[in-house]
């Protein structure tokens, strides 16, 4: 069996995509042996499973198993690496901890297993009980800046549930949305094209649900979330109802608004009675701010801010 060096630097990116590949053996014998027969690389004799080491990878790419002493440039190298391993191993990872210094620069982290911690529910109905997946795993590794590098101090790779290198891909940590597929769901969210539809040819695209560093889940949330940041027609009138029932029951609320012609909201202005009665008495000095600019609706946001006795 052909081995590499094991060096931090040659560790490459994943690309998006989940390869099944199969698990290269350590030796001869395990080759001849049956599917039945061949052990479990990720079991241990004491129950917990372990990291499965560099020869037992799946993939082309060979990654260094992690251990005191290994050093990485920056922050951002740590993170994509261990990232990296733990979608290899078979587990999700996530910063559990960490530490900045006084120009705000990571001085100290911990990247663990996604399943560290305690099991709890996540609903108060005892009836519908919502448990997460935290099995209080154990499993991290601690790194502290050292002389401009981060370097690992600590390392548990012990794992106490199983590990799932085929379906890593799908764990919610590295699952991604990229910003074309964004466009490409909007674009057929606009035009009026369903999510089965629009999930069903980025599938087809990338030739197989495998190939996909995403869920059809991930396109609905994505999709949920921009149509509350959309403000098109009729998002207008409900706004007008709001300020309606406000101004109703009290008659000094003032707005006024400005609208397209097919409904859609062009400038819109509101002062509540409160700023306004407090400006009769303190009007010296007023500000307009217009550097609170958003994209959201594609409009500036520009408050108007009084100055009273208490500064």
């Amino acid at each position: 069996m052909a081995t590499s060096s094991r060096t931090t630097e040659r560790f490459q990116e994943d690309t998006p995509g989940c390869r099944e590949t199969e698990e290269p053996c350590s030796s001869s014998r395990v080759h001849e042996q049956g599917e039945e027969d061949r052990p479990d690389l990720g079991e241990t004799y004491n129950g917990t499973v372990g990291s499965p080491p560099l020869d037992r990878m799946d993939g082309g790419d060979m990654i260094e198993e992690p251990k005191a002493g290994i050093e990485f440039d920056s922050f951002e190298k740590l993170m994509r690496y261990y990232k990296l391993y733990a979608k290899k191993c078979g587990f999700g990872s996530m910063t559990q901890m960490s530490e900045r210094d006084d120009e705000g620069s990571v001085r100290y982290v911990t990247f663990g297993c996604a399943r560290g911690g305690k099991a709890r529910n996540r609903t108060m109905n005892v009836a519908k009980p919502c448990p997460t997946g935290k099995t209080d795993c154990k499993a991290r590794i601690n790194a502290l800046k050292v002389e401009g590098k981060m370097q690992l101090t600590t390392v548990h790779n012990t794992h106490n549930h199983g590990l799932s290198p085929q379906k890593s891909c799908f764990f919610r940590c590295n699952r991604k949305v990229s910003e074309n597929v964004k466009r490409v769901l909007d674009t057929n969210d606009l035009t009026g094209i369903r999510m089965n539809k629009s999930f069903g040819s980025l599938v087809v695209g990338a030739g197989g649900f495998e190939n996909l560093p995403f869920l059809e889940k991930d396109c609905h949330n994505y999709i949920d979330k921009a149509r509350h940041l959309r403000l098109g027609a009729g998002g207008a009138g409900a706004l007008r109802d709001y300020f309606c029932r406000t101004q109703y029951k009290n008659p000094k609320f003032f707005t006024l608004m400005d609208l397209d012609d097919d409904g859609r909201l062009k400038n819109v202005f509101w002062a509540n009675p409160r700023s306004r009665a407090a400006y009769q008495d303190f009007g010296n000095v007023v500000t307009f701010d217009t550097t609170y600019l958003t994209n959201r609706y594609r409009m500036p946001f520009a408050p108007f801010v009084g100055i009273n006795h208490h500064g």
